[in-house]
């Protein structure tokens, strides 16, 4: 029809060209559900090319707006409906379709910067040691998370028998009677967190002037002199 003249190929009155070329390949014993289905597809496309052309022509109106419609093919570009290439103009037309559909897809696709990387990755991290924090139990609070680097870090420091030491005092004065003690009362009468007490009581332990153990995984830590007989949970 736009090689007869019949039709603006740039101004279609889709639903008319639809109602015309059912109509055609009806009288020719052609239609079947593929090809309805295929001329519907390519309706809703005219429809849709048609549509964003319309609402671009009115809200856009600098420079990159003209450049994005020559892009497209509208007003300025000829599109040959000819078969100099040897392929029919339906398909010709699908092609031109679907390459303008994908350009415009392209086109409404927010670019990706630098900093939206970096910020997806830090709530991958912040997502990543939430899960993490749900596997710890309950009674395990996580300043106990203490890694071999920590140690070697207090190991290192000039200050860290000072630390011993006052832990040291401290549980002198409360366990006078023989007492013995948790960690979370003995952290909470220094002041300090667990970790902060807990990696010098392993120092004490180590040097035989303490003892460590649990009742059962994950439960309170004691400390004492020694270890109460029946109790072989030493840390």
């Amino acid at each position: 029809m736009a090689e007869r003249g019949e039709i603006d190929p740039w101004n279609v009155d889709i639903v008319d060209v639809t109602d015309r070329f059912l109509a055609e390949l009806d009288r020719r014993k052609e239609l079947d559900l593929r090809v309805s289905g295929r001329t519907l597809f390519y309706a809703a496309c005219l429809l849709r090319l048609k549509s964003e052309y319309l609402e671009g022509w009115s809200e856009e109106e600098d420079d990159e707006s003209a450049l994005d419609e020559e892009e497209d093919g509208f007003p300025g570009i000829d599109f040959d409906f000819g078969t100099d290439d040897g392929t029919e103009p339906i398909e010709r037309l699908e092609r031109e379709i679907q390459r303008r559909l994908g350009r415009k897809n392209l086109r409404k696709r927010p670019p990706v910067t630098l900093y939206e990387l970096i910020k997806q990755l830090k709530t991958a991290e912040k997502e990543q040691r939430r899960r993490q924090r749900r596997r710890i139990p309950a009674e395990r609070e996580p300043d106990l998370d203490i890694s071999a680097g920590d140690v070697v870090a207090v190991a290192h420091d000039e200050g860290y028998q000072k630390a011993v030491f006052v832990v040291m005092e401290e549980f002198r004065r409360a366990s006078r009677d023989g007492d013995t003690l948790t960690l979370d009362g003995l952290s909470a009468s220094l002041g300090r967190t667990r970790r902060e007490v807990y990696i010098p009581l392993l120092f004490l332990m180590l040097e035989g002037r303490l003892a460590l153990w649990q009742d059962e995984f994950f439960g309170e830590v004691y400390i004492g002199d020694r270890i109460p007989e029946g109790d072989t949970d030493e840390e």
